[in-house]
């Protein structure tokens, strides 16, 4: 069971704070992070003790290894017999004062498993064994130097799947992606029909030897990248994403996120008694599913906030924020998904930063957390009536404005 799957049973019969699925996947990725990512270490390297563990850093080679095949695999990669260049890498990788948190012996040899050119000039795949606290058979340390720094690693733990995708250059837009066994599908700029619905045409990366592939992708084309054995359809949006380093947001849970900001979870309607999405929070997988919200690969893209609102035809509207824009889920009263739309793009500066067009004749919710707004003055969220166009919005700041609603 895939864990967002196993978050919504768990959380079926829970009554749960706005954002905390969310926040927990988000903490929970993070965590998960923290075990394998590069954190600082310099105090650890020059005084030889964290926490009381000794670190081992010594010009002798280590007599421990790991049964990872690449360890003994021949250099793969178009600069694989470029010594100037895998000796860089190394130098690189071993002149570094940052380690992943739990290592006490980097006496073992590194090795360059991966040499290859890429947009943003050479880069280079390197693994090496190393002893782990509280861990009794050493362990993988994978990852990549590329521009003359190790842009990630990771420690490979029992249990724990290899990212095995590093991201890099000035804008971000070189991807170098590790099969692992599988095929790398990606895809880039998603397509909204006009019913609402999203689509993705899907490729296979070109792999070199090692099972390495090379992409250039800009981040505002929103590229995703899957490993699977089958190519990805088109409407498929719940396969999971590979994420880099930097997808899972700040070492520390529960950070402030891009977007509006907002943490709370606010009513529209005067009819405020549970609906059963309220206890799930997970509105989000049912968008997915149904082609409306796309793939949210960084934890830094989910929205903190809902507004909730029963409809005049008894259905219960969840409108959330993700990707950088609005949407909102539609549940029949006894909670199954009857649909979903996307609404405006957030802008944290513009009055009314976000608007969702309900189906029908039902209006638009449109949301300002902090503001006046309507004719009754509602805090924080108003369902415009089909046929307004224009919206009275007593700001935060105390200013009044009249806000077109097109």
């Amino acid at each position: 069971m895939e864990l967002k799957q196993a978050m919504e049973a768990a959380t079926a019969e829970l009554d749960v704070r706005p954002g905390f699925v969310g926040d927990v996947m988000a903490g929970g990725r993070r965590r998960h992070t923290r075990k394998l990512v590069a954190v600082t270490a310099a105090v650890a390297l020059l005084a030889g003790v964290t926490a009381g563990v000794v670190v081992t850093r010594s010009d002798e080679h280590g007599d421990f290894t790991t049964r990872d095949p690449r360890l003994t695999a021949a250099t793969s990669g178009d600069l694989a017999s470029s010594q100037k260049d895998v000796e860089h890498a190394l130098q690189v990788w071993q002149s570094t004062q940052e380690a992943p948190e739990r290592i006490t012996d980097f006496s073992a040899p590194a090795r360059v498993f991966w040499a290859g050119s890429t947009p943003d000039g050479p880069a280079a795949l390197i693994l090496q064994p190393v002893r782990v606290a509280s861990t009794p058979t050493p362990k993988t340390l994978v990852g990549l130097v590329a521009v003359n720094k190790v842009v990630d690693r990771e420690v490979l733990l029992d249990g724990e799947r290899e990212r095995g995708l590093y991201r890099f250059g000035a804008s971000e837009s070189t991807n170098v992606v590790l099969s692992l066994g599988r095929t790398v599908y990606w895809s880039q700029r998603p397509v909204r029909g006009g019913d609402g619905r999203l689509s993705r045409q899907w490729q296979a990366a070109e792999t070199s030897g090692g099972g390495v592939a090379v992409v250039s992708a800009l981040q505002a084309d929103r590229p995703v990248f899957v490993r699977s054995g089958t190519k990805p359809a088109a409407d498929d949006f719940i396969s999971e994403p590979l994420m880099a380093k930097p997808d899972y947001g700040p070492a520390g849970a529960f950070q402030p996120h891009v977007g509006l900001g907002w943490t709370e979870n606010v009513w529209a309607t005067d009819r405020q008694d549970e609906h059963p999405q309220m206890k799930s929070m997970l509105s989000h997988r049912d968008m997915q599913r149904a082609g409306v919200l796309d793939y949210v690969v960084r934890d830094y893209e989910w929205g903190r906030w809902q507004v909730q609102a029963w409809l005049p035809d008894g259905r219960f509207a969840s409108v959330f924020e993700a990707n950088g824009e609005t949407y909102a889920a539609i549940y029949r009263a006894n909670g199954t998904f009857d649909g979903g739309l996307a609404g405006s793009a957030v802008n944290r500066t513009a009055a009314l930063p976000a608007r969702v067009r309900l189906p029908g004749d039902m209006g638009t919710v449109v949301a300002e957390f902090g503001a006046r707004i309507g004719p009754d003055r509602r805090p924080d969220v108003w369902i415009a009536p089909a046929g307004t166009t224009e919206v009275a919005v007593e700001r935060p700041n105390g200013d009044s404005v009249q806000v077109p609603l097109t």
